[in-house]
């Protein structure tokens, strides 16, 4: 696991500084209006697509790893794979083609306005690139494949995107394009090979259908989490924008940003832990679900602490140097939000082993009562510093809410199987 976890590490890390250097090319190389019309494509595809999946990036790898220990009889690994691509990809492409055949309706309806309708067929097929690879790499992370995994990862999300800008005419339009057809031939690769690896595999007595009613009614009580997550580091900013005016916001933005990236450095641990909890718990090994839940849980958080209170004191520094002299005014806020650190890291660490070891959308649930907590507090006094500590109010909760369930369920007796299936 630990050799896994380094890996998984690395290709994150790598994924991560692309994403940074991404914003840089598309501000350099496209101009302002290109930059714009780059982010919103880029944006619609991350809303889009994940509704179109239906939580099956979430149910395929603990399908999949479930299946591998014999709890399911009748079902495997093999028709669960097909399952998953089979279901998570024919509403995308459906959706895809729709967006095509009327790219004035669909402009309008994805950017606010038909003058971008020369967006929309590329978002179609970057739409459909993405799915594509959501659906093969979450087949790869059930079989704890994670080397396939990881390269399809750094591969896809981390150089594709930066290969576009060095092919593709310096267009808004052309980039996204290309990305898009980078997606597809690198998913459509690594499919190959994982169609090469399944084929001698037992397809299991259950039928396809059987197997992609399981992983649905497990993965689409996840969706409205999905947005809902989105809505935590989302609402508030449209909210500043409207109360306290745009500079005000945009600082509001950054910090609440900074939250995510601190985040993200403890989202390859999930990448592993859902897989391998959600089999153990189908086995009735409790106890090493609790022996990992606890060191992963305490080492992470010491971490994300340390992290936090070094952070208080390198904030100034940092925020003149990397966003430059105009966004001082913003260092009060930035250190309020930068406490949510900590709760949020919980709530990342533990959702995956709430996921294994649970089949109801337990995090949808708690993500829902947090934004509804966030969007009170932040209407009852809609003003920056106020908005900061509800952040970081209502991203405690989380956390709590995220232990108090994980608590509860690892408390089962050690040696009986968890339930499965709804």
């Amino acid at each position: 696991m630990r050799v896994q976890l380094a890996w998984t590490m690395a290709a994150e890390l790598m994924v991560m500084v692309s994403g940074v250097l991404l914003l840089k090319l598309a501000a350099n190389l496209l101009g302002p209006a290109g930059f714009g019309e780059y982010a919103l494509s880029r944006r619609a595809i991350g809303l889009l697509y994940l509704p179109l999946v239906m939580g099956l990036g979430i149910a395929a790898p603990r399908y999949l790893a479930i299946a591998r220990t014999g709890a399911l009889r009748g079902h495997s690994e093999r028709s669960f794979a097909s399952a998953a691509l089979i279901a998570g990809l024919i509403p995308p492409v459906i959706v895809a083609i729709l967006l095509t055949l009327s790219p004035s309706s669909a402009s309008a309806l994805l950017f606010g306005s038909p003058m971008l309708e020369h967006l929309v067929q590329p978002v179609s097929l970057a739409i459909m690139g993405i799915s594509l690879h959501s659906m093969v790499y979450a087949v790869f992370r059930g079989r704890l494949e994670m080397g396939f995994a990881n390269t399809m990862q750094l591969a896809s999300i981390g150089i594709v995107p930066l290969v576009a800008f060095a092919v593709a005419d310096s267009e808004a339009a052309a980039v996204i394009q290309t990305t898009g057809i980078g997606w597809i031939t690198v998913s459509s690769v690594a499919l190959l090979a994982l169609s090469f690896r399944l084929r001698r595999e037992h397809t299991g007595e259950a039928g396809l259908g059987k197997h992609a009613t399981l992983l649905l009614r497990f993965g689409l009580p996840r969706v409205p989490g999905e947005f809902a997550l989105i809505g935590l580091f989302a609402i508030p900013a449209l909210i500043a924008v409207r109360t306290e005016g745009l500079v005000a916001a945009g600082h509001f933005s950054a910090a609440m940003s900074l939250v995510t990236i601190i985040s993200g450095a403890f989202t390859p641990i999930g990448l592993i832990l859902l897989p391998r909890a959600s089999a153990q718990a189908a086995t009735g090994d409790l106890t090493a679900v609790r022996r990992m839940t606890a060191g992963i849980l305490f080492a992470g958080t010491l971490v994300a602490t340390v992290g936090v209170l070094a952070g208080e004191l390198v904030i100034p520094p940092l925020i003149r140097w990397y966003f430059g002299p105009a966004f001082m005014p913003a260092v009060p806020v930035f250190r309020v939000c930068l406490l949510a650190a900590i709760p949020y890291v919980v709530y990342v660490l533990l959702r995956n082993i709430l996921d294994a070891l649970d089949v109801r959308a337990l995090n949808s649930r708690n993500l829902m009562i947090t934004l509804g907590v966030l969007l009170m507090l932040c209407f009852f006094r809609p003003t920056i510093m106020w908005m900061s500590w509800s952040l970081v109010a209502s991203l405690s909760l989380l956390g709590v809410l995220t232990v108090r369930e994980t608590y509860a369920r690892l408390r089962a007796a050690p040696e009986r199987p968890l339930a499965v299936t709804a």
